[in-house]
Parts: C-alpha cells; sequence; structure tokens
C-alpha cells in the first residue's frame, strides 16, 4: 500500500483491490464516472451505461481477471476517492507495441483533483506495466475532456488516433493517447 501526505494534514492510500472490493468499487466507478460525464450527457444514457459498465458482478470479474491491476485510493477515513484500472494487452488505432498495457479506467473525485492523487494512481499504472514487461502504456479518454487530456500530456501521453465509445445510444469520440515505456 502507498501512503502519500499531501501535507500536514492530508494522506491518501493508494491498495491494489481485489474480488471482496466489488461492491465498493461499483459504487466509486459509478459515482466518479457520472461525476465526470453526468453534466454533459444525456440522462437516460447515462443510466444505461452505468447500468451495464459498473454492476457489483461486472467488477468482480474484472477484479478476478489475472490480466488487470486495480489501485483503489482512499482518505484517511477509508473513503474511496479514486482509482485506476490497467489491463496488459489489447490494443487500438494508433498504438504500436508488441508488449501494450492499458489504462481502462482512470479516476479521481473531484475534491482531490490537483493533490497529486493522479500522479500517485499514474506511477502504480507504469510502475506494473513495467514489471509486466510492457513496451507501451495507452488508454482512451473523451475528446471533450480537456482537463484530462491535459493531465495525460504531462504524464508522457500522446494522442496517436481516435476511436469511437458508446454511452448509451450517443456514439463519442475518444483520443487514442500512449507512451513508450
Amino acid at each position: 500500500m502507498l501512503e502519500i501526505p499531501q501535507s500536514s494534514h492530508l494522506v491518501f492510500r493508494i491498495r491494489l483491490a481485489g474480488p471482496p472490493d466489488a461492491p465498493k468499487l461499483a459504487e466509486l466507478a459509478a459515482r466518479l464516472f457520472e461525476q465526470a460525464f453526468g453534466p454533459d450527457n444525456d440522462p437516460e444514457d447515462m443510466r444505461m451505461y452505468l447500468a451495464g459498465a459498473f454492476s457489483e458482478e461486472a467488477q468482480r470479474k474484472e477484479l478476478s481477471d489475472l490480466e488487470r491491476r486495480v489501485w483503489i485510493a482512499e482518505d484517511p477515513d477509508g473513503v474511496a476517492i479514486g482509482y485506476a484500472m490497467l489491463r496488459r494487452g489489447g490494443t487500438a488505432p494508433g498504438v504500436e507495441g508488441t508488449q501494450t498495457a492499458e489504462i481502462q479506467r482512470f479516476y479521481a473525485d473531484r475534491t482531490w483533483h490537483g493533490r497529486g492523487l493522479g500522479g500517485a494512481l499514474m506511477q502504480a499504472c507504469v510502475d506494473q506495466a513495467r514489471a509486466w514487461t510492457c513496451d507501451v502504456l495507452w488508454l482512451a479518454v473523451w475528446e471533450k475532456n480537456p482537463r484530462a487530456i491535459a493531465f495525460y500530456e504531462k504524464t508522457g501521453l500522446r494522442t496517436v488516433d481516435r476511436q469511437t465509445f458508446m454511452l448509451g445510444r450517443d456514439v463519442q469520440h475518444d483520443l487514442v493517447m500512449a507512451r513508450a515505456l
């Protein structure tokens, strides 16, 4: 477990999650996805997406997958404030590498933006991708999310292509970003 002091009063912990964390991850993932994208999307499309993508059963399956790692960040009271999900393998348009790692999900509660949480979660992903001997780290990010795009660029990721993403019935476009490891 990583414990990162943010000031003399604020600390967060990042820990590797496992199948018993499925209920906590399901709630956290749905809450942070809706926090990030709810205001900019149709409520019905959001409801449809959340119901399928973040069920407890779906989270348990992902947490049991040996090709994935999930880290949950918690505040000093044990409240989940962010998470990252990394998957070994997979590719997208523009991603070039022989052994890839995809950051499938990467979210921090907006009250923790700018406090080092994103950097710590990204470092966990980079370290694991290197441990897997991956040569490329990549992700897809909504093209209408400039704050996330700027953060990813700051961590060395660069836009290599685009792909589509379905949110309910709405076809959206993501930037595919990648960096060599």
